[in-house]
């Protein structure tokens, strides 16, 4: 027996949403569907949404930060990082990468937060970007740069360390030679970890130091899925450490966050993370 033709109707607008779903995930897995640039256009790419901080009164070239943001795109919390590190001597690069490729507060939550678009394994490419413009810098000094990403950043962040360890570049980049030149540490905050991140089936050990804090109340990723990757890198004998706050939400540091139940602002916990951020790269740079 058919079933009525008004639930074909009904049903046919869903099963359209799946197979976009299906196609961007295969898209985005697969490669093919990502856009492939050379270093150079990858520079270009990300160039005007990036802005570069430099110290106060700092009369030679200093060590640098470089951050990449969540789903939603730059919040106030960058901001916050920033100007901690900027206070403890350290130059500061923040990467749009939505607003480098025209994706709006709109399309960053209903595409990228739902990774229809913009994987770690394609900000791995502003990674790599971001590291040409640190260098490009005369105020930085480029044998000293560390990674810091947060939810989707961090999932971009640890995807770049994890390309580097395998030997290669990120598969969105065409002609360049594999490496993360200068990169002495990589931070995250509550990623992104599990199916789709390249981290969770390639090998994260590698020469560059890894740190993350995880949420331990995160409803929004999955901590345990970050704590088994980490603990099999560390296990391993890579250079891994990471601590789970327990009692947080995601995005625990966002003073404005999003009307998402799932997201609860902790001041104190906020200005812990901060602190914990210069302390570690007070402990791989000496300090200004």
């Amino acid at each position: 027996m058919k079933p009525p033709r008004w639930i074909l109707w009904a049903a046919s607008p869903l099963l359209l949403i799946v197979l976009g779903l299906s196609g961007c995930a295969v898209g985005n897995a697969t490669g093919w569907s990502v856009p492939k640039r050379t270093l150079s256009q990858q520079v270009d790419l990300i160039t005007p949404s990036t802005r570069i901080y430099l110290p106060e009164n700092a009369t030679d070239a200093v060590p640098a930060l470089i951050m990449f943001h969540g789903c939603g795109g730059l919040r106030q919390l960058q901001e916050d990082y920033a100007r901690a590190a900027l206070d403890a001597g350290y130059a500061v690069l923040k990467v749009g990468s939505n607003e480098a490729r025209g994706i709006g507060r709109f399309g960053a939550m209903t595409q990228v937060c739902t990774a229809q678009r913009l994987w770690g394994q394609e900000r791995a490419a502003d990674v790599r970007a971001a590291i040409e413009l640190a260098a490009a810098e005369p105020g930085i000094d480029a044998e000293r740069l560390a990674l810091i990403g947060w939810s989707h950043g961090g999932w971009a962040v640890l995807d770049a360390v994890s390309f580097n360890a395998e030997g290669r570049a990120a598969p969105s980049l065409t002609g360049v030679e594999p490496g993360l030149p200068g990169v002495r540490l990589a931070i995250a905050f509550y990623p992104y970890c599990g199916f789709l991140a390249r981290h969770d089936a390639g090998p994260l050990p590698g020469a560059i130091p890894v740190h993350a804090v995880l949420s331990g109340s995160d409803q929004v990723v999955p901590t345990q899925a970050c704590v088994d990757v980490l603990a099999d890198a560390k296990a391993e004998g890579g250079a891994v450490e990471y601590q789970v706050w327990g009692g947080l939400s995601h995005a625990f540091d966002e003073p404005n966050p999003p009307n998402d139940p799932r997201i609860r602002y902790d001041a104190e916990a906020a200005a812990r993370a901060r602190a914990h951020v210069t302390t570690l790269l007070n402990r791989y740079f000496e300090p200004s």
